[in-house]
């Protein structure tokens, strides 16, 4: 029996996020996860972890996102959902206008990020938060209503917060700028944009293809019966 691409896909983005769950006693903190990341990226201490990580997404772009990132699994699971339940195949799209200035905002919480993480070297972000705070809420907890608050968004917006609010995208994006390895048609493609109307990150794959937002989940090549869009140098 033949496997697919995307089953083997998805078979390592759950391993890892089955480890994640394991190895974090079962809390899916995405503010401690973001904060983690980050940490590593403290230029005081070079480790191997950042290292290969940035050499993955040079070469190959943002393969982290589409295969280890267990937040993304669980995005992908909650836009499929709504395809499946309303029987659709075609993704909604954001107002292009929209979306092309929304796509920048993780670069901005980034740079926060960063200054943050820098500034304290420290998990940081959940000890001054204002809305716990004011709340009398602890970071763990508000992390899981910023998580269920993303998964509902996700359902309407494929993988909004990849999209617009992950600084550990933005982050590896602008690591993945021009990867050796990239996502482009060849003379097989005949412009029917089926990639285009698959892909999550909403992303003009056939006029200038923004190598930065992809998330490497090649729902594109999938797509695509005819071979039109090959993943290469």
């Amino acid at each position: 029996m033949k496997i697919s691409f995307q089953l083997i896909r998805n078979l390592i983005k759950t391993s890892f996020l089955g480890y994640f769950l394991v190895n974090n006693s079962f809390c899916l903190c995405i503010v401690g996860f973001v904060q983690r990341i980050l940490l590593t990226f403290n230029l005081s201490e070079i480790t191997p972890q950042l290292i290969g990580l940035s050499a993955v997404s040079i070469v190959f772009g943002r393969l982290f996102c589409g295969f280890i990132c267990p937040f993304g699994i669980i995005f992908e699971w909650t836009y499929k959902l709504k395809m499946k339940i309303n029987n659709s195949k075609i993704l909604p799209k954001v107002d292009p206008k929209i979306h092309n200035k929304l796509i920048y905002l993780k670069y901005i919480l980034l740079i926060i990020g960063l200054y943050l993480t820098f500034k304290y070297t420290t998990y940081v972000i959940c000890g001054v938060c204002p809305i716990g705070s004011f709340a009398g809420l602890n970071g763990t907890v508000i992390s899981f209503i910023l998580l269920g608050l993303f998964i509902i968004l996700g359902y309407f917006i494929p993988m909004f917060f990849c999209r617009y609010f992950c600084p550990i995208g933005a982050l590896l994006g602008l690591l993945s700028v021009k990867p050796v390895f990239k996502i482009k048609s060849n003379d097989k493609c005949n412009t029917c944009r089926l990639c285009e109307l698959k892909c999550p990150m909403q992303i003009n794959i056939l006029d200038n293809m923004d190598e930065k937002e992809c998330i490497r989940c090649f729902q594109c090549v999938t797509a695509c019966k005819k071979g039109g869009i090959k993943y290469g140098k």
